[in-house]
């Protein structure tokens, strides 16, 4: 290797672990979605961060309204979920459509027969996802002076021309436009490859084409027809979707757009056993929306009487938020609500990205910073005397302290049978901790199980676990008193483990506990007699 006099540079890999702390405000919004291929018809998660992209993907097809449909007067769960966890801090989500099995709906559908030079070609066109929301879609496909076709989809003026008078019906917006394309199905600009992997709207299959006859037109118009919506989910669908969930371990947040503990309890169930199971997510459960109308609150009583989840993995915010209707027009749209009322669990989802940002997941996601956005503010006014009754239960009202709505509490459900766990940033920080080291770990899979890797390991999580220590998230002045890592034979091992293939490493830490009841005494100085 070395052959002559001089200087040899050799790059040595370190054998110290990177470890990199995981993502704790990834969420994972669950439900049914009538746009948007269900997980039961082919579908799989689909990660977002903008508003836009979920709009594009599962909104209304003439945008707008942040994504939300008209469903006239009910609202659009789903769609006020996405938008109210993106206003409130949110940046991450998986959008995870499900429907019932059984009953998966159909999708809209046209075809468009069109001759180039000497041949004809029949093209359908498919829309993405089953569902009525592509119904009437205007399709127009046009050869240019230069050969090349021009497929243009969007919205018709003339809807209520029949189906014969197709050739006369003109856009009112056109959404997609691709230019450039050949029929040939095996040209390099075909449609079907252009549009299959560009288009939010429709799919294309083509034929191999045919002779062409007499009066074969080069500029056509087609509306799609005959979508079926999707029927909701069962508990199996949703069940289905947790099972496909384990394969996403960067989710640490789980909504259920749409649903409250009372009508769906089964199903929060059992999200909350996936949860466990995962032990690296938490599960935002709704309540029942109180009956305002008869002032009917959450009380101690009936909070016990609820059977609530009890488990460390589980959170419960109250009341629901009130929201503007952007279809409601005073003079135009007076018969549709102006608001509607929602869950506040996406609302809670979005707060714990922005807390975890700005401070880190071991604060408390609560406080006059934790203000509530998006929404006109909670629909019951809570007091003093009914956060008294709920409190000690772990749930977590929206109140107004000095101004704004802010979150008043950061518990977990377990706040009786699992105090350890009553606060939600010791759980969180618990499981993001766990998920960091099973990233960085997979690494010495395989690696000899001896005093270089022990040491190795103890060195690589101390300086992690070091590193949250400096920046805030444990208890105790010194590192001594804040955590310890431990780890080889006699301390976390015998040397049974070792023949049996196991290393163990036993981490511990001094979780931060907030603040929650500040006490200030005052004494009177009573003045003493010269």
């Amino acid at each position: 290797m070395y052959q002559h006099p001089g200087v040899y540079i050799e790059h040595v890999p370190s054998n110290r672990l990177s470890i990199e702390a995981a993502s704790t405000s990834v969420t994972a919004f669950i439900g049914h979605l009538t746009r948007g291929k269900p997980l039961q018809d082919g579908g799989a998660p689909e990660q977002i961060s903008l508003g836009s992209q979920y709009a594009q993907k599962y909104g209304p097809i003439s945008g707008g309204s942040g994504g939300i449909r008209d469903l006239g007067d009910k609202a659009d769960t789903f769609g006020y979920a996405v938008t109210t966890f993106l206003a409130n801090g949110g940046s991450k989500a998986f959008i995870v459509p499900v429907c019932d099995k059984a009953n998966k709906g159909k999708a809209s559908k046209a075809s468009i027969t069109i001759k180039d030079g000497a041949k004809k070609y029949k093209l359908d066109f498919t829309a993405t996802s089953t569902g009525k929301w592509a119904d009437a879609l205007l399709i127009n496909l046009k050869q240019e002076d230069t050969g090349d076709f021009t497929l243009k989809i969007g919205t018709q003026t003339t809807a209520s021309l029949s189906e014969a008078d197709v050739t006369k019906k003109e856009f009112d917006t056109i959404l997609e436009t691709f230019s450039g394309l050949s029929v040939v199905p095996t040209d390099g600009r075909a449609i079907k490859g252009q549009v299959n992997d560009r288009s939010a709207l429709v799919t294309v299959e083509s034929d191999a084409g045919s002779a062409s006859g007499a009066g074969d037109k080069s500029d056509v118009n087609a509306v799609t027809t005959g979508g079926e919506d999707s029927k909701a989910p069962k508990k199996a669908d949703f069940e289905a979707a947790f099972e496909t969930l384990k394969d996403y371990r960067s989710v640490s947040i789980m909504v259920l757009p749409g649903l409250n503990w009372k009508d769906n309890k089964e199903i929060y169930q059992s999200a909350i056993t996936h949860a466990e199971f995962m032990q690296n997510r938490m599960v935002l459960v709704d309540p029942v929306n109180p009956d305002t109308t008869s002032n009917q609150l959450v009380t101690a009583k009936n909070v016990k009487d609820a059977g609530f989840p009890t488990s460390p993995y589980s959170a419960l915010y109250y009341p629901y938020l009130t929201v503007s209707n952007p279809f409601y027009d005073a003079e135009t749209a007076a018969n549709k609500p102006a608001t509607f009322d929602i869950g506040p669990s996406a609302m809670a989802a979005g707060l714990w990205g922005r807390i975890d940002a700005a401070r880190g997941v071991w604060k408390a996601p609560a406080g006059l910073e934790a203000t509530v956005r998006g929404s006109l503010g909670p629909n019951v006014m809570i007091g003093n005397a009914i956060q008294d009754n709920l409190n000690e239960w772990g749930v977590n009202c929206l109140r107004a302290i000095i101004g704004p709505t802010v979150v008043w509490g950061g518990r977990t459900l377990a706040t009786k049978t699992k105090p350890q766990y009553r606060y939600i940033p010791v759980r969180r920080t618990q499981s993001m901790i766990g998920e960091s080291l099973y990233n960085a770990l997979q690494a010495v899979v395989f690696e000899p199980n001896d005093h270089k890797l022990w040491a190795s390991l103890r060195a690589s999580i101390g300086n992690f676990m070091d590193g949250l220590h400096r920046s805030g998230a444990f208890q105790g002045e010194k590192a001594s008193d804040a955590y310890f890592v431990n780890c080889g034979l006699g301390s976390t091992m015998t040397q049974g483990d070792i023949d049996a293939g196991i290393v163990r490493v036993v981490v511990g830490f001094a979780p931060l506990k907030p603040a929650e009841f500040v006490v200030v005494q005052i004494q009177q100085i009573v003045g003493q007699a010269a």
